[in-house]
């Protein structure tokens, strides 16, 4: 008897699973801004004297941020974004959520819009603005708001407020940090070292001191921008780096500049012996890679001078022309001579075409000289004397040792005069200055109101008018604890008079009296930010998300 076999055969085919979503769909561009509306009451209830209490991965102390201080707040949304990033790829069901999904995108987009300058201006012009186009969702009324808001940058920068003289950016220091005058003296000491030339935000560092007072360390010199070389640990290690995270040499020094890659121990021991013998520390720049027997020997050379009291040190320094305005080493003619080589491009060492090695018979050719040296793995700056040159390299650097009772004093301290500084201070000083608490954004509503109700742009345009006066009222409400027709009544009064630097906080004043200033740039950099936020959702019709795979446990 025949029987019939049934057999079973299982196939599964795993597909890559990608939602699409329609662009032009209101639910979808409401999902976009899931998370920026949630960025948005945490800012707006942290700003203006107000604080968040944030809590990082690896610190043993909770640290009090500012929504008005932009660095840290970029670093704790990076982090969030992370964490949700993580949340998605380990949980299939949040990535099916598309609220969830679609919130991570337009929080991702609206971050890199604002280039790690987010602040609760660009959140809730964000917000308001799409909750406006979402009414009328046209090619006109996207049009309305980028023209508006491009007439409000210009307004602005127009009306910039220029404060120069040494007494009255002290002034506005004490203004500033009216709350703290042991803030405002050491910014003013900081300003006064650097003679009130606050160029950029790479000039004044910010770090914790060990002592309940503040100190201050001056640097004048080169700044060298890429540091000691950080590719051998026993190297860093003869260094103390490790220990001390930085070389200080404070006596004269030996220089020498290698041309290519160091490799061979016999180009670099008699320059070595002739240092240890001149008991003075040898400043190694190479055009290349420092590898192999070379850096064996330094790190060996480095070690036994350190056991037998010999004060003398090789530091290596890699030259890279990116880091130098794009200036190969032999075109960088103000930093040799800096450098002070006897024979300028001709002390340049060369394996393939020196005639000789660098030593105690040829030193009189290849040795240039440093009267001081402080040096990191991320940067170093050099000095010397009575070298007249005109270089941005050539400036100088201060370091501000911020002092305290306790370590949650020193990092509150710390996070508060790095922001005065440099995300205040230096942009002002530099750009110039608005009206704040969004003053500025309130005066500048005049210039928007004759707009006849027949412009194709004219819902565009009252879109941004209608939420030019958002921040001023926020500021008002956490400031001075006024309520929402308390706070109108004041914004009204603010925009219809005529001085651009006058407002009613709550009484009427100067804002260049009170300090109630901020830097131009800054909020001209924000409504960038917003513009180009805007353009890309409004122009994208199709959003094309992914799936990720869970991450496997190995």
């Amino acid at each position: 008897m025949l029987r019939n076999a049934r057999y079973t055969a299982l196939r599964t085919i795993k597909t890559l699973h990608t939602p699409i979503y329609d662009g032009s769909d209101l639910k979808t561009r409401q999902n976009l801004l899931h998370h920026i509306a949630l960025l948005e009451k945490v800012l707006l209830s942290a700003s203006y004297d107000r604080s968040m209490l944030y809590s990082g991965k690896y610190k043993r102390l909770p640290q009090i941020i500012s929504g008005n201080d932009t660095v840290n707040v970029n670093y704790v949304m990076k982090e969030f974004l992370t964490s949700v990033q993580l949340a998605e790829a380990e949980n299939p069901n949040v990535q099916r959520n598309p609220a969830t999904k679609l919130g991570k995108i337009g929080l991702q987009m609206f971050m890199d819009c604002h280039q790690d300058n987010i602040t609760a201006l660009g959140t809730s012009l964000t917000n308001g603005l799409f909750e406006r186009y979402n009414r009328n969702p046209t090619q006109e009324m996207a049009q309305g708001i980028e023209l508006a808001l491009t007439k409000v940058r210009t307004f602005l920068q127009d009306n910039r407020i220029l404060v120069q003289e040494p007494h009255e950016i002290d002034q506005l220091v004490e203004k500033i940090c009216s709350h703290n005058q042991k803030n405002a003296a050491a910014i003013k000491k900081v300003l006064s070292q650097l003679d009130y030339n606050l160029v950029s935000d790479d000039v004044v560092r910010v770090t914790r001191g060990r002592r309940t007072d503040d100190e201050t360390e001056v640097s004048k010199g080169w700044k060298y921008p890429t540091g000691i070389i950080d590719s051998n640990e026993a190297y860093l290690r003869s260094l103390q780096i490790p220990k001390n995270n930085l070389v200080s040499v404070n006596s004269p020094m030996l220089v020498l500049v290698h041309d290519g890659t160091l490799k061979d121990a016999n180009n670099v021991l008699p320059a070595l012996h002739y240092a240890a013998k001149q008991k003075k520390s040898l400043f190694i720049i190479v055009n290349g890679e420092c590898k192999g027997d070379a850096l064996a020997a330094i790190t060996i050379n480095n070690n036994k001078n350190k056991r037998q009291n010999v004060d003398s040190q090789a530091i290596i320094a890699k030259y890279s022309a990116r880091d130098h305005n794009g200036l190969t080493l032999q075109e960088n003619v103000d930093f040799l001579k800096f450098l002070k080589l006897p024979q300028g491009l001709g002390s340049v060492y060369s394996p393939d075409f020196s005639e000789y090695v660098p030593s105690s018979a040829s030193a009189a050719q290849f040795f240039g000289s440093l009267e001081s040296l402080k040096a990191t793995t991320g940067e170093a700056f050099l000095y010397n004397s009575g070298t007249n040159i005109q270089n941005a390299a050539m400036r100088t650097t201060v370091t501000l040792l911020v002092g305290g009772q306790s370590e949650f004093e020193i990092d509150h301290r710390r996070a508060e005069l790095d922001h005065i500084i440099n995300n205040v201070l230096c942009h002002g000083m530099a750009q110039g200055w608005i009206p704040g608490h969004g003053i500025a954004l309130a005066k500048s509503i005049k210039p928007l109101e004759n707009v006849s109700k027949q412009d194709p742009f004219f819902l565009g345009i009252e879109a941004v008018v209608a939420n030019l006066t958002t921040t001023m009222e926020n500021a008002l409400n956490n400031l001075y604890g006024a309520h929402k027709y308390q706070a109108a009544k004041l914004i009204a009064e603010t925009i219809f008079d005529p001085e651009f630097t006058t407002a009613f906080l709550p009484h009427r004043c100067s804002v260049v009296d009170r300090g109630v200033l901020e830097p131009w740039n800054k909020v001209d950099q924000t409504l960038g930010g917003v513009m180009t936020f805007i353009k890309l959702i409004t122009t994208c019709d199709v959003l094309v998300t992914r799936f990720f795979d869970k991450p496997r446990k190995d």
